[in-house]
């Protein structure tokens, strides 16, 4: 933004209120107020903010939230830019349910527990290998991250609300019948720290809430799949997702379901990478947003490209111009000659 000649006005979340105080004092302690400036409020504050008439506006956050952001922008003719996560998937091939794979799996979603909006929300794997993949994620957190949830490493649920909602997808899952697995033993929740610890729920229904809305925590569905054609039909049946992620050894399966698939963003053999390269434009598509930051896509997403024409000599502008004569009838001879009218 700011190397495309911009003033830039930052509105951080609500739920963050320590983390927005220090980005405020950190901004203002690097950069001219006239240039860079932090707001910091609540509900109000974000509701007028969508009021102004900014050159641009970039939202991050929910879908539904971003439906009324742009409303509001609408309104005042301002162009958005829409970051929305969404339901993003991980396809594993047969050939990839190995120790690697899951570790890059779960190390993603272990990623601030699963609040990241290109943080892997589901897996779909082969139905032979679902025994395999929720043994080695067992085994990989039990030598890899033992008492993981209650670690400093181990980032709480960003508020007792949201905390309360994870709680809930987990316990419907339960209430449905589902195979939910904790990756580790854990005590009571602390409702101060609201850690909880990674679990899986293996072949949850579609109509499962878990299914239905992006997670945004340490849950992790694994639906198994009979034909990779079923694993692609199952993800272009829903939303477009922020991110898509295959793992396989065959780069040919792999270029095969991205060609196959559309989604914001994607990555082969790991997740979420993309996201943290400055140099790939990042957004979504559809439900999970529009327009491009980082990058150059970027610089020209918040820039206006004016075009300027500049006037020099001898030209023939006059004749675009009434009333038309023997000037004009003669460029109109040069462009089309006698055979081509």
């Amino acid at each position: 933004m700011l190397a495309a000649g911009n003033r830039v006005v930052l509105k951080p979340s609500e739920h963050t209120p320590a983390c927005s105080q220090v980005l405020r004092e950190m901004i203002r302690a690097t950069f001219d107020r006239e240039r860079v400036d932090v707001v910091v409020g609540g509900l109000d504050l974000a509701k007028a903010f969508t009021r102004v008439r900014w050159d641009h506006l970039l939202y991050t956050g929910s879908p539904e939230v971003g439906r009324e952001i742009a409303k509001a922008a609408a309104e005042q003719l301002v162009p958005v830019t829409l970051e929305l996560g969404g339901k993003c998937p991980a396809i594993l091939t047969g050939d990839s349910i190995d120790a690697e794979s899951i570790k890059q799996v779960l190390g993603t979603k272990a990623l601030k527990n699963g609040q990241m909006c290109i943080s892997v929300d589901y897996c779909l794997v082969p139905r032979e290998r679902m025994d395999d993949f929720a043994r080695l994620a067992v085994e990989h957190v039990r030598e890899n991250m033992p008492d993981f949830c209650s670690s400093e490493s181990n980032t709480g649920m960003i508020t007792t609300r949201h905390l309360e909602r994870i709680q809930r997808l987990i316990e419907d899952a339960r209430a449905r019948g589902c195979d939910v697995r904790a990756l580790e033993d854990s005590e009571e929740v602390d409702p101060d720290r609201r850690q909880l610890p990674m679990s899986l729920v293996l072949d949850p229904p579609d109509d499962l809430a878990l299914m239905q809305e992006e997670i945004f925590g340490p849950i992790l569905p694994v639906k198994p799949y009979d034909q990779l054609d079923d694993a692609i039909g199952h993800v272009n049946a829903g939303e477009r997702p922020l991110a898509l992620y295959v793992f396989s050894k065959d780069e040919r399966v792999a270029d095969d379901v991205l060609r196959r698939t559309t989604s914001g963003g994607a990555c082969v053999n790991t997740a979420a990478v993309h996201g943290a390269l400055p140099s790939l434009p990042f957004g979504g598509i559809g439900q999970s947003g529009s327009g491009r930051h980082h990058g150059l896509e970027g610089f020209r997403e918040f820039s206006n490209l004016r075009g300027v024409f500049v006037r020099g000599e001898g030209d023939l502008i006059e004749a675009f111009a009434p009333p038309y004569g023997a000037t004009a009838q003669a460029v109109v001879g040069a462009a089309f000659p006698p055979a081509q009218q």
